[in-house]
């Protein structure tokens, strides 16, 4: 359910923002990540280790540190409200700009923290109700000498209660959304803007105005900020050859990685892939799926 609200909203990244130590964090993870792969695309993951991480503001350093290094625009789903909240707190601290930047959907609808935080929060609202109602009735038939049922009752989520941190069909152009999609999709494949516009039938003039009004950069510019942003997770988390990774981005050699990756980050591909492997800059439980 919640990969279909983000889907559905046309972004190209996706997260999800949970607990190692919970086990329906560990189910919400492996459900949403099986939809968004579902429909062909990846899911970044973030997990906090213990229990005590569902304090609000725990673990608050790996948390934007990871925040920062993910691809926008992207929808996260937050195992919980409290969640949730963090990522928004997060975002604000960082200067992220939500929804448009980081779209959050979280989970149990509590009105107190969906309501009173800015931007509003959107979540999926569980069927409590429904589950306490049987939960008794279960209960009543034990009672009464009943064997208890041989399998769990599963009680699905009453829907999803769209709120402004999700309130992305007013903010994203549908043609930029799909051309934005496409560009992930395809950074690896030598990509040009020709591409593009055979994907989304607009005139190139009109789809350059459109992205600096969406994005505020233009579609060539999200080409290479795309094909730097696999680059630079190439880098982080393998030991390939610079000409292997440039391949891999979408660059016709190691000299034009190198060349657009100081252009676009101020450092070479080299000093990224240093810096991301010292030990203050590691992520404790974190991964990339």
């Amino acid at each position: 359910m919640a990969a279909a609200h983000l889907l559905s909203l046309g972004l190209p990244h996706f997260a999800f923002f949970g607990s190692r130590a919970h086990y329906y964090s560990l189910l919400r993870e492996q459900g949403f990540r099986q939809a968004i792969g579902a429909a062909g695309l990846s899911c970044h993951v973030f997990l906090n280790g213990a229990a005590h991480d569902d304090k609000v503001g725990a673990a608050a350093e790996p948390l934007e540190q990871w925040v920062r290094r993910l691809p926008k625009p992207i929808g996260i789903m937050a195992s919980t409200d409290h969640r949730a909240l963090d990522l928004l707190a997060v975002c604000r601290k960082l200067e992220i700009d939500v929804p448009r930047d980081v779209a959050v959907l979280g989970v149990d609808n509590d009105d107190v923290f969906c309501e009173l935080v800015n931007p509003t929060l959107s979540s999926i609202a569980l069927s409590t109700q429904r589950i306490g109602y049987e939960a008794a009735r279960m209960l009543d038939r034990l009672m009464a000498g009943e064997k208890p049922p041989q399998n769990q009752v599963l009680i699905p989520p009453a829907g999803v209660v769209p709120r402004r941190s999700s309130d992305l069909p007013s903010i994203l152009d549908a043609d930029v959304a799909a051309a934005v999609r496409y560009i992930s999709l395809h950074v690896q494949d030598d990509l040009q803007v020709a591409d593009v516009l055979r994907e989304v039938p607009v005139s190139r003039r009109s789809l350059e105005q459109r992205f600096l009004k969406v994005l505020g950069r233009t579609p060539a510019a999200e080409i290479r900020r795309a094909q730097i942003e696999v680059a630079k997770q190439l880098l982080e988390e393998t030991d390939e050859p610079m000409e292997r990774i440039a391949l891999a981005a979408g660059f016709s050699n190691a000299k034009q990685l190198g060349a657009s990756f100081r252009h676009e980050t101020a450092t070479t591909p080299s000093e990224h892939r240093r810096r991301s492997r010292s030990p203050s800059m590691q992520i404790p439980h974190a991964t990339h799926k």
